[in-house]
């Protein structure tokens, strides 16, 4: 199975999960930005949201050309196949937020935050690692992906990867389960 395919069944899954549990798919929208996702306004910031599947791939070429770096397939082809809000998951009964983008004013934002996390990896002399996610223990528990071999495990800002958790990215898309959280808003 392509990592592309894991994450269209996690999305399908999520969806499902959520229209079961007679949530709806909520949101705080950034009024600047022309989101694909967004749909109709709730209270304020708050909207509905639904995946779009992007027409246009994100293009991480400037990107690696500037870093003089490439980066990893995975993750490239994770960021760049769907529009998406950050999807609320569990891996082994821990709960996770997986990073998505809203559209393209977001993907801009999502690029230069890559690129500031690579440029602090040189600084401390670590291997290079890129971002996917967030561990809901601690604030600044990150996953994230090897640059080079792909695998994907937990590092703490600042701090190499510390636990693997899947030896790519693919296999651990294939382990999350949605999780439905209730949206106060």
């Amino acid at each position: 199975m392509l990592m592309t395919t894991a994450l269209d069944n996690l999305l399908a899954q999520y969806q499902s999960a959520y229209a079961q549990a007679g949530q709806p798919l909520v949101v705080e929208a950034n009024p600047d930005w022309q989101a694909p996702i967004y749909q109709q306004p709730l209270q304020q910031d708050w909207v509905h949201w639904v995946p779009v599947k992007q027409t246009q791939p994100l293009l991480f070429t400037d990107l690696a050309n500037a870093l003089e770096q490439p980066l990893h397939d995975s993750v490239e082809a994770f960021y760049s196949h769907w529009y998406a809000a950050d999807l609320a998951v569990t891996f082994a009964e821990h709960p996770l937020q997986l990073l998505q983008n809203h559209g393209p004013e977001d993907a801009e934002r999502l690029q230069a935050n890559l690129a500031g996390h690579v440029l602090m990896k040189r600084r401390l002399k670590q291997p290079i690692t890129l971002f996917i996610g967030l561990a809901e223990e601690s604030d600044d528990l990150l996953i994230t992906v090897d640059n080079d071999s792909g695998v994907v495990g937990l590092e703490f800002v600042g701090q190499p990867q510390h636990q693997q958790l899947a030896p790519s990215l693919q296999e651990f898309i294939q382990q999350l389960s949605p999780r439905v959280v209730d949206q106060l808003i």
